[in-house]
């Protein structure tokens, strides 16, 4: 069975494979997986802003990371802020607030979701970054947890790699990828060297998720000379609107502290409730949004994208 077939069937037959959201809290992440919609709920466009971060004019010689870029922000004395939102793609009206959230933000797109080209092009068209969300063999041991096809520790390398590339294939115009769980595969060293090969190959970037200690993604990353970073702040580890809020807060005294931070949430009704409230006061309060590309850029001493 070819794997364009293989996602279609899997997707189709997705609203009975999940029947709602399976969560685990720990080690500063929470594992989900939510309930997925067949292909007949229709990804709608929102409506667009009068200003949109721009994209970069595409360059045939650059990296895949730097083609589709948006654009560094012209104002880079302030604390920045790089804000993830994982778990897009199979939840379309949540998504489609998320894309209405102020620009740049980085959206990480499941690879078996619905409709992708259309949902990565709105995102786009609203001046947000979008980056592969990649699963990955977690502690819940099944696709319920992770979504179809998860690179595995117990899988061929020939394997994982035919999951890697179907997976970046499926989501277009990813500046790079990030682990979905992986409680069990970021703790492999050889997995990870693998996938790191990969990117590096498509010339990619990495972000790791980090959702045990001591991941072996970001470390391979680097190895490998990739451009690549570690999350730092989980907005959502609990799903109450308090704690979200809190964290929120948290993100902005790790900017203070650092100068920079990057956070990963996800596409659930209290967290975007939240992020609609406080997205719009980070510019007075003296932040900065960057897209992950430049914060990448950033923190590995390579050029800022434009």
């Amino acid at each position: 069975m070819n794997v364009l077939l293989r996602r279609k069937m899997l997707v189709a037959s997705a609203a009975t494979l999940v029947a709602g959201v399976s969560a685990r809290a720990g080690a500063g992440i929470v594992d989900t997986l939510p309930q997925l919609r067949a292909p007949a709920d229709r990804f709608k466009l929102p409506a667009l802003d009068a200003e949109l971060a721009p994209k970069l004019p595409a360059s045939p010689a650059a990296p895949r990371w730097q083609r589709y870029a948006v654009a560094a922000p012209a104002d880079r004395d302030r604390p920045a802020i790089t804000v993830v939102v994982d778990d897009l793609g199979v939840m379309h009206p949540h998504t489609e607030r998320v894309l209405a959230l102020p620009a740049p933000l980085t959206l990480s797109w499941f690879p078996f979701a619905h409709n992708l080209p259309a949902q990565v092009a709105a995102g786009s068209a609203r001046g947000h970054e979008a980056t592969l969300h990649m699963p990955m063999q977690s502690f819940g041991n099944g696709i319920a947890w992770t979504g179809p096809d998860p690179l595995r520790v117990d899988l061929s390398d020939s394997v994982n790699l035919d999951r890697l590339r179907a997976a970046i294939a499926a989501v277009p115009d990813t500046v790079g990828l990030n682990n979905h769980m992986g409680s069990i595969a970021t703790h492999d060293p050889a997995l990870m060297a693998l996938v790191a090969r990969e990117i590096r190959a498509q010339g990619m970037l990495f972000l790791d998720s980090v959702v045990i200690p001591h991941s072996q993604g970001y470390p391979a990353a680097r190895n490998e000379g990739v451009p690549a970073a570690a999350r730092d702040v989980f907005i959502d580890h609990s799903n109450k609107i308090d704690d979200i809020r809190a964290q929120l807060a948290d993100i902005e005294a790790h900017a203070r502290k650092h100068g920079d931070v990057i956070a990963i949430g996800h596409p659930w009704p209290h967290t975007i409730a939240a992020l609609e409230e406080w997205l719009p006061t980070l510019d007075a309060k003296g932040f900065t949004l960057w897209p992950l590309s430049a914060m990448v850029a950033r923190r590995n001493g390579l050029q800022l994208p434009a």
